[in-house]
Parts: C-alpha cells; sequence; structure tokens
C-alpha cells in the first residue's frame, strides 16, 4: 500500500513542497475522484480556482501557480511538467508492484544449452529451445514459447503467451505485452501452375531497445534479411507489420494498423488508429496519418496525410467539406436540369411553330 510523506513524494516527483501540513500520500487520484490522503496533478495555472474544494492531500501544478498558491489549503508540489512528476510517480508505485515470481519455475521447459544471464525469471510452463541467449534481469512469464537461436537482451519483460520464432532478435529494454507474436512466417505467395505456393519466410525479426509491442500484436519474419523495429517505438495492440518492414526510432502504431511488406519507415512517425500502408513505399520522418487512412504512396518527410486515399491533410478536408454539401449542390443541380429542360423544351415548340406556319 502507498505510504509516503510530503518530503518523500516532493524526491520522487522531482518538485518543490511549498508546505509540510503533516499530510501522508496513501493513493492517487485524478481531479474527478480526489480524496483525503490523494495525490493528482494539474497542468494549466488557469484553472486552480476551480479547485478551491479538492478534497485531495496534494497537488502537482506548474511553477507558475506560486502567486496562486492560496487557492487551495492542502500541499502544493511546484513542477516544470505536472504530468511528467505524476508519470515519475506512477513509475514509483508500478516498480513497488510485484508482476512475477522471481527464479525458474519447475515446469518450465528449458534447452541445456540455453544461455541464462543473472537474475532471469521464466514462469511456468515456458518454452526456452536450443541456443537461446537471454540477457540480465529479464522476466519471461507463464506460457511463453521463446524458439532456437533467439537472443533477448537485458531487463526484458516477456508477458504471458508471447511466441518468439526461431532466430529472432530483441535488444534491451523490450516490453512485449502477452499474447504478441513476433517472428511468424510473412504472408508471402506466387501464383504457380494454378495454386497458390508458398515462399519460405528465411529473415527474422529484429526489435530495438525499449521497443514496446502491445497485445494481440504480429511482427512478420522477413523472406530474407531482417523485419527491424527502431529504438524506442511503440506499438499498440491489434497491429500488424508485415515482413521485411524497417521503421525508423520513436514511431508510434495506434491500435490495428497495418503496414504490408518491405515499407520503410523513417524516425518519429504516427500512424493513428486503423491505418493501413501499402507495401514497397517509403514513410519520411516525422510524417503524421490520421485515423482510418490508407496510404497507397510514399509521404515525404515532415507531411501530416489524412483520407483514402491518404493526401495531404488541407486537401483532405477541403474534400470533405465539399462531400457535406453534396446534398445541398445536388438538389440544386437538379433544379438547374429541370430548368434547362423546360428552356430546351419551350425553343423546340417555338422553332416548331415557325417551321409549320403558325
Amino acid at each position: 500500500m502507498l505510504h509516503l510523506t510530503l518530503p518523500e513524494l516532493a524526491k520522487i516527483t522531482q518538485t518543490q513542497l511549498n508546505k509540510d501540513t503533516g499530510a501522508v500520500v496513501t493513493r492517487l487520484c485524478s481531479l474527478e475522484d480526489a480524496q483525503e490522503g490523494g495525490v493528482c496533478y494539474i497542468n494549466n495555472a488557469e484553472k486552480l480556482e476551480q479547485l478551491t474544494q479538492l478534497q485531495a492531500s496534494a497537488i502537482i501544478v506548474p511553477e507558475n501557480a506560486k502567486e496562486k498558491e492560496n487557492f487551495f489549503n492542502g500541499a502544493l508540489l511546484y513542477a516544470k511538467n505536472p504530468e511528467w512528476a505524476f508519470i515519475l510517480l506512477l513509475k514509483y508505485v508500478d516498480n513497488l508492484q510485484q508482476k512475477h515470481t522471481s527464479g525458474i519455475h519447475p515446469t518450465a521447459v528449458i534447452s541445456s544449452s540455453a544461455k541464462l544471464g543473472a537474475n532471469v525469471s521464466v514462469g511456468a510452463y515456458s518454452v526456452i529451445e536450443d541456443n537461446v541467449t537471454i540477457g540480465d534481469n529479464t522476466v519471461i512469464f507463464p506460457q511463453c514459447y521463446i524458439g532456437k537461436n533467439v537472443t533477448v537482451g537485458k531487463n526484458c519483460y516477456i508477458y504471458p503467451q508471447v511466441v518468439i520464432r526461431e532466430h529472432c532478435v530483441l535488444k534491451d529494454n523490450v516490453i512485449l505485452q502477452a499474447g504478441a507474436k513476433i517472428g511468424s512466417d510473412g504472408f508471402g505467395f506466387t501464383f504457380h501452375e494454378g495454386r497458390h505456393q508458398k515462399i519460405p519466410q528465411v529473415g527474422n525479426v529484429i526489435l530495438g531497445n525499449d521497443v514496446e509491442v502491445q497485445s494481440n500484436s504480429c511482427i512478420d519474419r522477413a523472406k530474407i534479411s531482417s523485419t527491424i523495429i527502431g529504438d524506442n517505438t511503440k506499438i499498440d495492440n491489434l497491429v500488424q507489420v508485415g515482413h521485411n518492414v524497417r521503421t525508423g526510432m520513436s514511431d508510434i502504431f495506434c491500435a490495428q494498423v497495418g503496414i504490408a511488406g518491405t515499407t520503410d519507415i523513417g524516425n518519429g512517425v504516427i500512424l493513428a488508429g486503423q491505418v493501413g500502408l501499402a507495401g514497397h513505399m517509403t514513410i519520411g520522418d516525422r510524417v503524421q496519418v490520421g485515423a482510418q487512412s490508407g496510404v497507397i504512396t510514399s509521404v515525404p518527410a515532415g507531411a501530416t496525410y489524412f483520407g483514402y486515399p491518404a493526401m495531404p491533410k488541407m486537401e483532405a478536408f477541403k474534400q470533405q467539406a465539399i462531400l457535406r454539401k453534396m446534398p445541398e449542390m445536388y438538389k440544386e443541380f437538379r433544379a438547374m436540369q429541370k430548368q434547362a429542360q423546360e428552356f430546351k423544351n419551350k425553343s423546340f415548340l417555338q422553332k416548331l411553330k415557325k417551321f409549320v406556319g403558325f
């Protein structure tokens, strides 16, 4: 259970405490459910006056809130970035929680040729095949499978029911959430003699340092060479990364993104939910693609794309604005069409009368 004095809280969050009221912090709170003994945070100093009745024992606030400190009777902790200060507290609380049982469970099946570093934990019914290397302090939860010749770095967390196929490489501080699949065969087939024939996928997957892959996402092995996920890239739930894809550093792929094979992605790219990338293209550094967009051509660095097919954001927004007006425009078009037909009919009758001598 959390039990922190206010000076201890200030040290953990790297903040400046305005006064020690003697309160003890026992819980983390949002502003909406603040309670006695709780600590919460606010980023905007302009909204502090709205919190005069807040029941929390402490609030992390921006540094420019010092001139307004009389709004709250509890303790204030001043931070350059209150959200980051609160994240430091979350990290502290997370480290207090024991998520795994240390050591090697007796039901784990580990090859005699596998090499495990210091302080490695392996959960129940996990299987580690021949010639696997696992770095210090890595935790493998129950029911995981690690194939032959896999290399796993230091301080990795591999949660239940993860599969890492043969020859794949995980560098340090990698997190694989439950059910992630690394190194399945790429979706490669050729149509030959009237049938889809499988193309062997003999490459691997390399996950860089500090990569996180969340639940039920799949990263396919390369046909040859490697599928590469760059350092510090974060991959959300239910994402599909095809064979021979190469990503840069610090990319973010949100839920249900699909990336077709042999796509090169730069650094700092953000793909919002349900974005689809066609294969054999290049996505430049710092590109952002809006949710549910379909990208079918390469995108230059720094661009923001949206829509299907995806196009520069402002162009897509203009098209959306026109589409919203389509019912009204169609109504006007039909009226003009009717007027034109009436004019045409009237003109025809006048010509006919003139022809027959009326």
